[in-house]
């Protein structure tokens, strides 16, 4: 920067100073080079070179003049001398800030950030404060806010395997809940291990997390019956829960079988424990007996539910030559497509295929996959509105059970063989 002075050093060090007190985020950086002048001077607006060539004129400001001056935003209700440009790029804007902008109390901005502005803030006042925050770069102190209010607004969902896209439906609706509520979702993934490690816990338990989620995941003994806590597709006496009636969903799946003639019905199971495959496990024993059939006596093997791994496993149950396969999930139903193809076989007119969950894939599949739909973004949503009522200081131990049908596609077809 080119100055004529008496005393061009100085007169250059202020002016330099200058430009920082614009770009740090917080005064202090200014330290032991006389901020307070630097910000005197900032308060007249940033200077840059000086200039007469319009081309060379900074972008936002008065081509042609002597020093050019970008343009900054500003908030018409802002006390005079602290224009919003100044305040938000010297020092951080605080709530009172956006509430002189927005021309409303603090409080109320606390309540639109906060997530409890619901019924007590017109959704115009609340448009407002967002803008002016959004004008003068305020973002609210989640550490401060947690403190100040003893809650995070943040919650945890525990899932077995992200990598599972039925669980991305499951935190989908969950996010949705959670968010016209105010609070935000943190995904946890266990990898498959039900019994969590206490240290996992423990890490959760020192951070910012008002309440838990747990889908398939067994509780820890020091989440006592007083903690938030939803459990998700699994029971316990005493806490809240919700799960799909999986058990129906089953019965109907091997209904069908059964009527469409099949008499030696395979099932590719996932190979952990959790109760809602004990719940359909429950109903192939029950459904096969009915029909007058051996459940012990059927082909059965167990896989974890990857494609691969399920391609894999039902080799094993192929060589049992079944007319029909009933799969614990759409993924492991996918493996026994490729695992038919293999051997040549056709579905459905070789082999039936019926899977569980009812993911977008499913449909795309060739044929599109019969299956047993779950509404996951439904089980997320219900999951945490369950979740909120304790959250609201309400004790509540309500077990609910979602629906589960059985959606009839072109993997199943009446049974050819005679055996």
């Amino acid at each position: 920067m080119t100055h004529v002075s008496n005393r061009p050093q100085t007169r250059g060090l202020a002016r330099w100073w200058v430009c920082v007190a614009f770009f740090a985020p917080n005064t202090h950086h200014l330290a032991g080079l006389r901020p307070a002048r630097a910000v005197r001077l900032a308060a007249r607006g940033p200077l840059t070179r000086r200039t007469q060539n319009p081309a060379d004129a900074p972008l936002g400001g008065e081509s042609g003049s002597l020093y050019a001056r970008p343009v900054f935003p500003t908030c018409a209700n802002l006390p005079a001398g602290r224009p919003a440009w100044l305040h938000s790029l010297i020092e951080r804007p605080t709530s009172i800030d956006v509430a002189r902008c927005a021309g409303v109390s603090q409080s109320t901005v606390s309540l639109v950030f906060s997530g409890k502005g619901r019924g007590r803030v017109s959704e115009a006042t609340a448009e407002r404060v967002r803008k002016c925050a959004r004008e003068l770069g305020y973002r609210p102190n989640v550490a401060a806010q947690a403190l100040r209010l003893g809650a995070s607004r943040a919650v945890a969902l525990l899932v077995p395997d992200m990598t599972n896209p039925f669980f991305s439906r499951v935190l989908r609706g969950a996010q949705r809940a959670a968010a016209s509520a105010g609070y935000i979702v943190i995904l946890v993934d266990t990898q498959n291990d039900r019994h969590w490690e206490s240290q996992s816990f423990e890490a959760l338990r020192a951070g910012p997390v008002d309440g838990y989620l747990l889908f398939e995941v067994t509780a820890p003994d020091a989440l006592g019956p007083d903690e938030n806590v939803v459990l998700m597709e699994t029971e316990e006496r005493g806490r809240p829960s919700v799960r799909f009636d999986g058990e129906a969903g089953a019965v109907a799946a091997f209904e069908h079988l059964v009527e469409l003639g099949h008499r030696r019905i395979g099932h590719l199971a996932a190979a952990f424990r959790a109760l809602t495959f004990e719940h359909r496990e429950k109903a192939r024993r029950s459904v096969l007996t009915e029909a007058g059939l051996d459940p012990d006596a059927q082909p059965r093997v167990l896989t974890p539910i990857s494609i691969e791994d399920a391609r894999v496993n039902a080799g094993e149950l192929l060589d049992q030559e079944p007319t029909a396969v009933f799969c614990d999930d759409d993924v492991i139903a996918a493996g026994m497509y490729l695992a038919a193809r293999d051997r040549g076989l056709k579905v459905p007119g070789d082999l039936s295929v019926v899977g569980f969950d009812d993911m977008d894939f499913a449909r795309v599949l060739e044929p599109p996959l019969t299956t047993v739909a779950l509404d996951a973004e439904l089980l997320g949503a219900t999951s945490f509105e369950l979740l909120e009522v304790r959250l609201n200081g309400r004790r509540t131990r309500k077990q609910i059970v979602l629906p589960a049908e059985l959606l009839v596609r072109g993997s199943t077809a009446r049974c050819r063989d005679e055996r």
